[in-house]
């Protein structure tokens, strides 16, 4: 991975400023944020539904009912994806 210093970053921060402008920034820099927030969330929710739900598949038998952990209601053992909110089980 590269390393970015301070002179580098001056320079990223200058060509930003001249793209969006001084007023559009904090929303362009908060918007930018919040994706990098909600990609690392879904990438941990991702890489813990894989492991429970192999875990989870695994143990139920045939007929049983397995509870979805997002929503709480109740599916088949054979279902992959909750019918009420579409999470991976």
């Amino acid at each position: 991975m590269p390393n970015i210093g301070g002179p580098e970053l001056l320079l990223i921060l200058a060509v930003v400023l001249i793209v969006f402008g001084a007023g559009k920034l904090p929303d362009v820099l908060g918007q930018l944020g919040k994706g990098v927030r909600s990609f690392r969330d879904e990438s941990t929710n991702e890489k813990a539904t894989q492991t429970a739900g192999t875990a989870t598949a695994a143990t139920a038998a045939p007929g049983t009912t397995v509870y979805c952990r997002n929503c709480g209601r109740p599916n088949g053992a054979d279902s992959k994806f909750c019918t009420n909110c579409g999470q991976a089980l």
